[in-house]
C-alpha cells in the first residue's frame, strides 16, 4: 500500500508541475514575453500544458495495468506519446521566430502521432528525438543558458535508464523514479526562462541610466 502511494504521488506531480508553470506563465506573461519572440507566450504555456496531459495520460494508462508497468500500445499511451510530441514542439515554437520551424516542428509531432498506431513506439520515439534536438538548439541560441543541459542530463539520459532499468529487472522501484527526473527537467526551463527575464530587466535598467 505505501509503494502504491508513493507511486502515485510521483506521477501526480509530474501531472502537476507543468500545469503550476503553465499557470505561471499566464500570469507572469508580460516579464516572459520579453523573451521570447511573438505568439512565444501562446505556445511555451501550451508545451507545458501537453507535458500535463502527457504525464496525466501515462498515469490513467497504468489504472488499466493495475499499476504495473507494462510496455504495449493503447490509446492512453498513444495521448502520453502524443502530450510528450506537442510539448516539445510547443516549447522549440516559443523560442524561435521563424514560421518555417514552428510549421516544421509541429508537422513532426503531428507525424509522430500518425505513426503510433501504425508503425509503434520506435518510429514516434524517433521522432520526437529530432523535437528534442531541435528543440535545445533553438533554446541555447535564444538563452545560452548553461542550466538547458540539465534537461537532456533529467529529461532524457536518467528517464532512459531508469525506463531501460525497469523493462529489464521488471523491479517496479525504478518506475517511482522516472516521473520526478522528468519533472526536474521541466522545472529547470522555467527556472532558464526567469534567469532570462532578469538579465533582461538589469539590460533595461542599465541602458535607462
Amino acid at each position: 500500500m505505501l509503494f502504491f502511494i508513493v507511486l502515485l504521488l510521483a506521477h501526480l506531480q509530474a501531472v502537476l508541475i507543468p500545469a503550476w508553470i503553465a499557470q505561471r506563465i499566464n500570469i507572469r506573461a508580460t516579464g516572459v514575453g520579453c523573451v521570447l519572440p511573438d505568439g512565444g507566450i501562446a505556445l511555451l504555456r501550451f508545451g507545458f500544458i501537453c507535458f500535463s496531459v502527457a504525464a496525466f495520460a501515462e498515469l490513467w494508462d497504468h489504472t488499466q495495468t493495475d499499476w504495473i508497468y507494462v510496455n504495449h500500445l493503447s490509446g492512453w499511451n498513444g495521448l502520453f506519446y502524443a502530450g510528450l510530441a506537442g510539448g516539445l514542439a510547443g516549447l522549440t515554437a516559443a523560442a524561435t521566430e521563424k514560421r518555417t520551424l514552428r510549421m516544421v516542428v509541429f508537422s513532426i509531432a503531428i507525424a509522430g502521432v500518425a505513426a503510433y498506431p501504425v508503425l509503434g513506439k520506435a518510429v514516434t520515439a524517433s521522432l520526437q528525438s529530432v523535437i528534442t534536438i531541435l528543440f535545445l538548439s533553438q533554446w541555447w541560441k535564444r538563452f545560452r543558458d548553461p542550466l538547458l543541459w540539465v534537461y537532456p542530463l533529467c529529461g532524457v539520459v536518467i528517464t532512459t535508464v531508469f525506463g531501460a532499468m525497469l523493462s529489464t529487472s521488471g523491479d517496479q522501484i525504478w518506475h517511482v523514479f522516472i516521473g520526478p527526473a522528468g519533472s526536474i527537467s521541466l522545472f529547470t526551463l522555467w527556472l532558464i526562462l526567469n534567469r532570462a527575464e532578469k538579465r533582461q530587466e538589469r539590460l533595461v535598467e542599465e541602458q535607462s541610466q
